[in-house]
This record gives C-alpha cells, structure tokens and sequence, in this order.
C-alpha cells in the first residue's frame, strides 16, 4: 500500500474521548449538502484528487488519535472508516470514540479489519471483526465492513503463503463475512502487493478499495478488477488519515451503503 506509516504498526496510547451518542442523520439524503461542502471546503479543494467531481471521505486509525469530526464533515467528508481490529486478537483502543465521533458529526461510518493470514484462519479474524466493531446494516449510517490485504513489516510479503494458498485464505474470510453479515466485505489493497501475491484472481462480487497515490484516477487495476469503488488517492490530507473519493453517483452511493444485494462496479 503506502510507505508513509504501515497500519498495523501498534498506535501510541490514546486519551481518553468524549462519549458522545451516535447520531441516527444519514447523510445519504443529504446529497445537495455534501456537494455544497465539496464545493466550498477549502481544504477539501487543496486535494490534487478533489479536481474530479464525486463524494469523498477518509479513513482513520488509532495513529489519528482524537479527530475533529465537526471540521471533518465542514471540509467535505462524507464517509469515514475506521480501524476496528487486526489479526485474532488486536482491537484499536480509538475505535470506539473514532467511529462514534464520527456518526455523530454525519457521516456515514464502517470499521476496517486488518487481514493476518500469519496469524489465525479467515473465520477466526471474521468473527473477531464482527464482535468488535465490524459488522454492518442497511441503516443508512453504516459501510460495509472493509477488509484490508498489503504487506507487514518484518513478515514475508506473502506471509508464508503460496499464491492459491492466499486465494483461499481471502475467499474464506469473503465468505465467512457475507455468512454472518448478509453482504461481501469491500477488499482495500494496492495494485503491487495484489498483483504479485495473489495474482490474476479477484473473490466474486467484491467491491475494490484502492491505495494509489496520485492526481489522476487509477487505471491500472489488480486482479481481475475493471473498476473501483473506493480510491485512497492521499495519505497527507485534505481529510484527517487517509483521503478517499467514491467513483460513482449519490445513488449509486446510496446502494453501496444500504443494499446487501449490491453489485460491485468492477467486478
């Protein structure tokens, strides 16, 4: 994915948030507010990516700490996903009071769970994920779980796993996750990492969240992919984290974030 700060890496200790209640406004009606805040958000505008038209958003973890969730949604963010878990056993202590905060300013929030096929089969991480913070409903507010494959320092690129092994081990986790959460995971990866352990292989129905950092959109897509939903095109702003931007409409937003028969875009 990125050389700037691996996710998995342990976070520094957090301090302690404010509990502030979820809040149940979606903004998936609120599709002419979203666009005037892409329209004068300044900081949102400051984004080589922000030149194309779409809805954008982020993704956080426990190295953001405390966000301003408030400033956040006045720059432009529409979205925002936040780490949950890694492996079988590592939960972020900023999940809580990250996914909170950011429901309560309007945005429309998911957890992310970063994949250890080193560490415990797929079913085990599946189940881990959806016990803390992972799981999804059409409700409107909530994204669909989003499960993240790239290398881990000081590990084999590959994780000691042979290409078909690695295939296998993704589709269990695939599987295991529309079982028990009545839709496909969304897969976040980057082109090299995919294209060199797993190969000329895509899990069926799988929306694509790619990390490619650049200033025009990516055309060169992993796997079998044709199409992305999600592109992780800055790791140093607009938005706190990482920057995202949705490839399509606001319905077809809407359908990504509601509907647990959605079509993946590319594939």
């Amino acid at each position: 994915m990125s050389s700037y700060r691996p996710r998995h890496l342990a976070p520094p200790a957090p301090t302690a948030g404010p509990a502030s209640g979820a809040s149940r406004r979606s903004v998936l009606r609120g599709g002419a507010l979203g666009a005037m805040a892409l329209g004068t958000g300044t900081a949102a505008l400051a984004a080589p990516a922000a030149q194309a038209a779409g809805i954008y958003g982020q993704d956080v973890s426990g190295w953001q700490g405390e966000v301003d969730w408030t400033a956040q949604a006045a720059a432009g963010s529409r979205f925002a996903y936040v780490k949950a878990t890694e492996g079988r056993s590592y939960r972020s202590p900023a999940f809580s009071h990250q996914y909170t905060g950011a429901g309560g300013a309007g945005l429309v929030r998911g957890g992310y769970h970063f994949a250890r096929p080193d560490s415990g089969g797929p079913e085990e991480q599946v189940d881990f994920f959806l016990n803390n913070g992972g799981g999804w409903t059409g409700d409107g507010i909530t994204l669909p779980g989003m499960v993240d494959f790239e290398a881990y320092s000081g590990l084999p690129r590959n994780y000691g796993l042979g290409q078909q092994e690695m295939r296998d081990w993704i589709s269990a986790f695939s599987i295991r996750y529309r079982d028990q959460a009545g839709r496909r995971p969304v897969i976040y990866t980057n082109l090299h990492w995919w294209n060199d352990v797993v190969g000329d292989w895509t899990p069926t129905n799988s929306p694509l969240f790619l990390a490619s950092y650049s200033s025009s959109r990516p055309s060169t897509l992993p796997g079998r992919w044709w199409g992305w939903e999600l592109w992780q095109y800055s790791d140093s702003g607009p938005f706190a984290g990482d920057s995202n931007l949705w490839y399509g409409s606001q319905s077809q937003f809407e359908s990504f974030v509601t509907d647990a028969d959605y079509d993946a875009a590319g594939i």
